[in-house]
This record gives C-alpha cells, sequence and structure tokens, in this order.
C-alpha cells in the first residue's frame, strides 16, 4: 500500500502540461454534460439521470486512463540490456539493466519496479502469480533523464534462496 501511495504522490507533484490538458477536457466534457442534464431533466427525466450517472462514472475513471495512456505514450520508457544474475554462494540476485526515455518530455526521476513471480504452465496460475509476487523491489533514480538518453542501474536482491522456476519481470515509471 505504501509503493501505491508513493506512486500517486510522484504522479501528483509532477504533472505535465499534457496532464493538465487531458484533466481540463475531462471537466469541460463534464460541464457540458451537467448541462444538458439540466436542460433535459423535465422532458426525459430518465435520459438526464443515466446520462448523469454515465458521466460521473467516466470522471471518476478518467484520471485512471489519461495516466495509463500517457504512461504509453507522453512518458514511455523502456527497460533495454536486461541481464538477470542469481549468485548462488550468495543467495543474492542482480539485475543490470538500462532506462530509455522514449517519451515527448524530459524526466526528474524514476522508479524502477521489479517482481519475482512463481513461472506456472497453467497461464490463469501466471495471472495470479503476477497478482502475488514472490519478491519484490523498487528504486528510485533521482537523476534528469533527457528525451532519448539511457541511465544504467542495478537493482540487488539479498537472501534470495528460491530454487523454484521464476520469471523476473522488470518495468519503470518516470516523472
Amino acid at each position: 500500500m505504501n509503493e501505491l501511495k508513493q506512486r500517486i504522490i510522484d504522479y501528483i507533484h509532477h504533472l505535465t502540461i499534457y496532464d493538465y490538458f487531458a484533466i481540463s477536457w475531462v471537466g469541460v466534457f463534464f460541464f457540458f454534460v451537467i448541462m444538458m442534464v439540466f436542460l433535459n431533466i423535465k422532458k426525459r427525466t430518465k435520459f438526464a439521470i443515466s446520462l448523469f450517472l454515465i458521466s460521473l462514472i467516466l470522471v471518476a475513471f478518467s484520471p485512471i486512463f489519461i495516466k495509463l495512456y500517457f504512461d504509453k505514450t507522453v512518458r514511455k520508457v523502456e527497460i533495454l540490456n536486461q541481464k538477470i544474475t542469481k549468485l548462488k554462494f550468495a543467495n543474492m540476485l542482480i539485475i543490470k539493466g538500462k532506462l530509455q526515455n522514449q517519451g515527448k518530455i524530459d524526466y526528474q526521476k524514476c522508479r524502477i519496479f521489479t517482481k519475482v513471480v512463481k513461472k506456472d504452465k497453467n497461464k490463469y496460475k501466471n495471472i495470479l502469480n503476477n497478482l502475488k509476487p514472490l519478491r519484490k523491489m523498487s528504486i528510485l533514480l533521482d537523476k534528469e533523464l533527457k528525451k532519448e538518453n539511457k541511465e544504467s542501474f542495478k537493482i540487488v536482491m539479498k537472501d534470495f534462496d528460491l530454487q523454484d522456476i521464476y520469471d523476473v519481470k522488470i518495468s519503470g515509471e518516470c516523472y
């Protein structure tokens, strides 16, 4: 829960002009829908109420969709040159790689998230295993990352004594 809280705080503190534009567009859309509701409330009450409820649902979920869309376009990052090494003599997992800015803006800081999930032949079990990873860790890169530039990172998981078949998933999020 603490990780989610930190991600939300980072997102709010690093809003871009794209975020402000999208949020204001949602606000203007909601204002026009409310005006249509008031104009139709006496003539077509059921239509006005359903229009109001649909607009409330859209306004409630639009920040989530805006963030997901901008993470794939404006704030796009890619993890390159992943090298995962399990040290047997020290029970450690070392993950090295590079984070590349493929977005449209420069970033002030980035977070890299790592999950170790149990691998299974059943695809439905894999979905459940993704929801409850065996280990997870995140690091903060508090460096400026310009457009098209790369930054190296290294993650060390200590006391890593898993013998099962596992998969390491790495993702990045920059602001």
